[in-house]
């Protein structure tokens, strides 16, 4: 049986590192006594791997975790799995994944973000108009062979400040393909990272974005809006 586990990861959890979260979930996995399906070759390794890696110290509500079973798993499984796992990492739903469905982490193409304002809610405003409108929006990055200036407008899709909540809003393209990182888009309009949360990963399907449990469930679809050049949530 395979799954897909949405949930959220918290509090002090968000300082674990992507592979102390899979260490961390093999254990709790091996407490709850829930079996586990192995890859086959001379080094057998559990068949659980994660949408998309958290970058350390940002907090999340929306991870998602695509596991193999042995066997069909219950309402009272996933009550051991969460009783196994330590505080700061919450169980949200889960759904088990019809065959033919490919790797979670291989559909990953954005992902929501949003972070805690500070005042001047006004001011971000008219800097987040001029991202938008900016044909160009260069960082630099550092990789093997030295650094070097990438464009993260393509990857921008989203970006608004919602005065009630007082938050900025993005959503940014992920996944294998590249993207745009929360923290260069922050740099951008020189605002702090503190609180920064990542509300929803958005996966491939057809035509449109979807939540991963949406892609299974078929709900909440997000669609291209080409005039805007944004993705746009459809509720």
């Amino acid at each position: 049986m395979r799954i897909w586990i949405k949930f959220a990861k918290q509090d002090l959890m968000r300082y674990l590192s992507h592979l102390d979260l899979m260490r961390t979930w093999q254990r709790a996995v091996r407490r709850a006594a829930l079996p586990l399906v192995y890859s086959r070759g001379f080094n057998p390794h559990p068949k659980l791997s994660f949408a998309s890696a958290l970058p350390v110290g940002v907090a999340s509500a929306a991870e998602y975790a695509d596991i193999y079973f042995a066997g069909e798993l219950s309402a009272a499984d996933m009550e051991k799995l969460q009783g196994a796992l330590p505080a700061g990492l919450a169980l949200l739903c889960w759904r088990s994944v019809p065959e033919g469905i490919p790797p979670l982490m291989s559909l990953v193409r954005a992902a929501a973000w949003s972070v805690p304002l500070p005042a001047g809610v006004r001011k971000t405003e008219a800097r987040v108009e001029e991202l938008l409108h900016a044909p160009f929006l260069p960082v630099r990055r550092k990789g093997k062979k030295g650094e070097k200036t990438v464009d993260i407008r393509p990857s921008v899709l989203q970006l608004a400040v919602d005065r009630p909540g007082r938050r900025l809003t993005m959503l940014l393209a992920a996944g294998a393909d590249g993207g745009a990182r929360p923290r260069e888009v922050l740099e951008l309009l020189a605002l702090p990272g503190n609180g920064l949360q990542r509300d929803e990963i958005l996966l491939a399907a057809g035509p449109y974005l979807q939540a991963p449990m949406a892609v299974l469930l078929k709900e909440k679809e997000v669609s291209l809006n080409a005039e805007k050049d944004y993705y746009q949530l459809r509720q």
